[in-house]
């Protein structure tokens, strides 16, 4: 029997500096057969240098992360998908309490924010005695495979629009613990770990959303047909009738347009242009026994989740011709109702 040596070479022949060069081109989604070939190979593939060597040769793969809530919503869990469907396992949960009404971003392109939200006193609904809004932030590092906990926000809020704009992460709006409606929103910064209170237009809108576009906020608020547009070059907001109201429950954006669920529009998919300020709908497919909940997107396709119907994927693919667009995306199959998902590049 051979036994292994700490300072086996990670592959015979070769300096272990090119050997991990060599070895950093491994697709994720085969690290529990590479894993096995030897102990300096399990080491290394889950190492934090692995990463680092991976970050420098360009590797960069992309995952699909979907957050999950279990039928009787007590549990809630990440899957992670890779660019070919292979389902690769979990991450660990967020730290503290169960939320609603949370936020998720991606900052630095591989790390996943999540920020904000509300907690429930036991056994009883959402009104100004109950809810608890916080304004813990964390931050979940795939290089390492844990969360750490963030500067928190200035004010705790739920239930508001959020997009990241050139690197900084925006939070616009939303409810206080008492339900208070607020006015104003906040700027967080990475580099300095530090969150900025920030004004914002007063409009009584509930929730909405918020997406970056020419290096622009786009805040789009339910119930208003007005568009507030903030240049962070010029620290300044200006106002866009849109000449439509929505009531968005849950959107994406892909390839510079924003696409969205509306309330309104039973059985159509909402699409913004912003760069024409033009509003259109396309046709979505109805499910027997279900309905569509949650929009992501997968390899530039727009995903549609399902509520029921054993969790089905619907994928939207843009590069086909009129008609044939839809289809159901086999690769794609989460165990439970998916939540909110998002795209990181690792």
């Amino acid at each position: 029997m051979v036994v292994e040596s700490s300072s086996s070479p990670i592959i015979p022949g070769l300096t272990d500096d090119v050997a991990e060069l060599c070895v950093s081109k491994i697709p994720r989604s085969s690290f529990q057969i590479t894993s096995q070939v030897c102990r300096r190979w399990r080491s290394f593939l889950r190492s934090q240098h692995f990463a680092a060597v991976r970050k420098l040769t360009g590797t960069v793969e992309e995952f699909l992360c979907v957050l999950m809530e279990s039928e009787c919503g007590r549990d809630v869990y990440w899957e992670v998908f890779d660019a070919s469907g292979n389902k690769l396992g979990q991450i660990p949960p967020v730290p503290g309490p169960l939320k609603r009404g949370f936020g998720v971003a991606v900052l630095d392109g591989g790390k996943i924010v999540f920020f904000g939200g509300y907690t429930e006193v036991e056994g009883s609904g959402i009104n100004s005695t109950t809810v608890s809004a916080s304004a813990d932030v964390y931050e979940f590092d795939p290089a390492n495979n844990s969360w750490r906990k963030l500067a928190g926000m200035n004010i705790p809020r739920y239930n508001f629009a959020f997009a990241e704009v050139n690197g900084l992460l925006y939070v616009i709006r939303g409810y206080s613990t008492d339900t208070y409606s607020l006015s104003n929103a906040e700027v967080y910064n990475p580099k300095t770990n530090q969150w900025s209170l920030m004004h914002c237009p007063n409009r009584p809108v509930w929730r909405g959303f918020a997406f970056a576009f020419s290096s622009k906020l786009y805040a789009v608020g339910n119930g208003s047909r007005f568009i507030d547009i903030y240049d962070p070059k010029t620290q300044t907001w200006e106002e866009l009738n849109s000449e439509q109201s929505v009531s968005v429950y849950s959107y994406t954006v892909v390839r510079n347009k924003v696409y969205f669920m509306d309330r309104n529009m039973p059985g159509r998919l909402g699409v913004f242009d912003p760069e024409e300020n033009s509003w259109s709908s396309v046709f979505v497919p109805p499910r027997e026994g279900g309905f569509w909940v949650r929009l992501g997107v997968w390899n530039n396709k727009v995903l549609l989740f399902s509520r029921v119907c054993g969790h089905e994927t619907l994928m939207y693919d843009l590069d086909k011709e009129k008609g044939s667009k839809w289809r159901v995306c086999d690769q794609i199959k989460p165990s439970a109702s998916q939540l909110p998902s998002v795209l990181i590049n690792f």
